[in-house]
């Protein structure tokens, strides 16, 4: 049997910590599934707690970046004088055409960059980018983190 060090013993304790203070700040996604709703059936979990905290944890840590993995386009980056105005502009002609996709101007040093969309799989992102791909031929597709969904 291995021996913790003082430190070795303080980390593990930090992490347990965090796990139970995490699990008790995120819903319980194991019992909303589990509920019962009238004329439906029953669902029941049976799980080890370790799993069930590492699932609270992933919730957290998505919670707190603000968003999911997924993917956008980009539509135009530019760098120089006029690039954030050429972007503000270039995003005005896309919500023209395509005021249903959501947009973001972003400033990437030393880019002005608009991306579009907020796709949780690549295949739609690909489906969009071939309905765009004549207005905008250098349009490309990028893994970013997404906005929930509505």
């Amino acid at each position: 049997m291995a021996k913790l060090s003082g430190s070795g013993l303080l980390l593990l304790l930090s992490v347990t910590l965090c796990i139970s203070l995490t699990a008790q700040n995120t819903p319980d996604i194991f019992q909303q599934i589990g509920t019962s709703k009238p004329g439906k059936g029953m669902v029941k979990i049976s799980q080890d707690n370790a799993i069930k905290n590492l699932v609270d944890l992933h919730l957290s840590q998505q919670r707190r970046l603000n968003g999911v993995k997924g993917y956008r386009i980009a539509i135009y980056m530019g760098s120089g004088q006029e690039a954030n105005k050429a972007a503000d502009q270039s995003r005005a002609r896309f919500i023209s055409r395509h005021e249903e996709v959501k947009s973001y101007k972003q400033f990437e040093y030393p880019y002005f960059k608009v991306y579009v969309g907020d796709f949780r799989i690549k295949s739609d992102a690909l489906r969009f980018l071939k309905q765009i791909e004549n207005e905008y031929p250098d349009a490309f597709i990028r893994e970013d983190m997404i906005s929930f969904p509505d």
